[in-house]
């Protein structure tokens, strides 16, 4: 694969860890998750979040000594963790490693553009000299908009034992993901309830507490060809996990695969976003499968949406392209949202689109092949995008006679598309950004 085609990253360094996730990100047009380790939480160092297109909430904050409405793109349930530690046959069991735990020694991670897979590659050893080689693929697939999976494998050198795997789903989240938003409420999720399904299944669903959308996770882990170790379902009120302990030694690594569904009740034609889900898991091929047609989705994608601008530029060029195509994608067209001025990347301008971007990014997706030259031409477009693009006009059309029809004041208050609104609502939310900014800007004077 040519260095075109890819974003390597050698070695960890904490503090560029939250900018790696952002680029990092995966996701298809329906929902999008940052790029961050499955085996760390939420905290300064790490941001894991994961966001559905038009999964937004509204709260109410205290802001300049005023009750002011937002509404965000909601941080959805965590599917990503899956943690792991050696047990060694002669010792008691290790600590839970990531790559924030003193045992790294090596530490790679790569964004393959051209099949939208972000695979990492570490290496720990212990004081003992005992050494474990984790390689893990994850893929949001662009074929099947509901699933996503990762494939961790494990090799171990100078040990032989076995490694503890702890593979779950996470919804103790909130909206913590820009500092200069923790001023505002932050959780939007409520109802939690947890289960398992047969032995290797577990789900969790919840709502959103303003717009009431509900949702549900499941996820199955398996090891591929049948021996699953000793499974053991953990259930709490806001965590479902399975732990497997499987066999390790230097000539026989183990393999472990999650396969994740997520609807929302804004899908059609289902009866539970729960059932649906967990129905899902249990009906979706086995990881090999969905990686090969996750990869031809994408070959198929990038025919569409050809891009040829010679060197350093055209690696960058590329890259927010296809940052582009994950959050307007032809699984978009099927749904009322708008075009988030991030993505589905994270959580600044709390997700709606911002003011003043009037045309859609259909440059981006033209069905014909651009010359550099070309592509310089602000107005260079096509008419041959993908139907996503025209769903996100029709989106803001249906909201922005809303705005026309508020008071005067507000009117003039305002831009013509309103940063912080994506569905229909009380007049007095438009003003909640400039009163958080007004707000903001007097703390930093201070």
């Amino acid at each position: 694969m040519t260095h075109a085609w890819t974003w390597s990253y050698e070695g960890y360094d904490p503090d560029t860890e939250r900018l790696r996730e952002t680029l990092c990100t995966l996701g298809n047009g329906y929902f999008a998750t940052r790029g961050a380790a499955s085996e760390v939480p939420a905290g300064p160092v790490h941001y894991p979040g994961t966001y559905a297109a038009g999964c937004y909430n509204r709260l109410l904050s205290t802001v300049a000594g005023r009750s002011v409405e937002n509404e965000d793109m909601v941080n959805l349930p965590n599917w990503l963790p899956l943690r792991y530690r050696i047990c060694p046959a002669e010792a008691a069991p290790g600590p839970w490693l990531s790559p924030d735990h003193p045992y790294l020694t090596e530490h790679r991670q790569t964004l393959d553009l051209r099949h939208g897979t972000l695979t990492r590659w570490s290496v720990y050893e212990d004081e003992a000299g005992r050494r474990l080689t984790v390689e893990q693929c994850r893929l949001v697939h662009m074929g099947e908009p509901h699933l996503a999976a990762l494939r961790t494998c494990f090799a171990c050198d100078g040990w032989t034992g076995a490694v503890e795997v702890e593979s779950g789903i996470d919804g103790a989240v909130r909206n913590a993901g820009v500092a200069r938003y923790r001023g505002l409420a932050d959780q939007h999720l409520t109802g939690w309830e947890t289960g398992a399904e047969q032995p290797d299944t577990v789900w969790l669903s919840c709502r959103t507490l303003d717009s009431d959308i509900r949702l549900a996770l499941a996820a199955r882990t398996r090891v591929p060809g049948g021996h699953n170790g000793v499974a053991r379902p953990q259930l709490t009120a806001l965590r479902a996990s399975h732990t497997l302990v499987l066999p390790l030694a230097p000539d026989s690594p183990a393999v472990v695969d999650k396969t994740v569904a997520l609807y929302t009740s804004r899908d059609p034609a289902i009866e539970s976003p729960r059932h649906t889900a967990v129905d899902a898991v249990a009906l979706a091929p086995h990881f090999r499968q969905l990686r090969a047609a996750h990869r031809r989705a994408w070959e198929n994608l990038w025919r569409q949406a050809k891009l040829e601008v010679p060197g350093e530029s055209g690696r960058i060029l590329r890259l927010h392209l296809f940052h582009v195509l994950q959050t307007l994608s032809p699984h978009t067209a099927e749904l009322d949202v708008g075009v988030p001025a991030r993505g589905l990347h994270g959580e600044a301008y709390r997700g709606p689109a911002l003011p003043g971007d009037h045309r859609p990014p259909l440059p981006a997706h033209a069905g014909r092949r651009r010359s550099h030259r070309q592509l310089r031409h602000p107005r260079c477009r096509s008419g041959h995008g993908p139907p996503g693009g025209r769903r996100a006009v029709d989106h803001r059309r249906r909201r922005v006679h809303h705005l026309r029809s508020g008071p005067s004041q507000l009117k003039s208050a305002v831009p013509a598309l309103p940063e912080d609104q994506i569905s229909v609502g009380p007049k007095e939310q438009f003003i909640s950004a400039k009163l958080f900014a007004a707000g903001s800007a007097r703390s930093r004077m201070k």
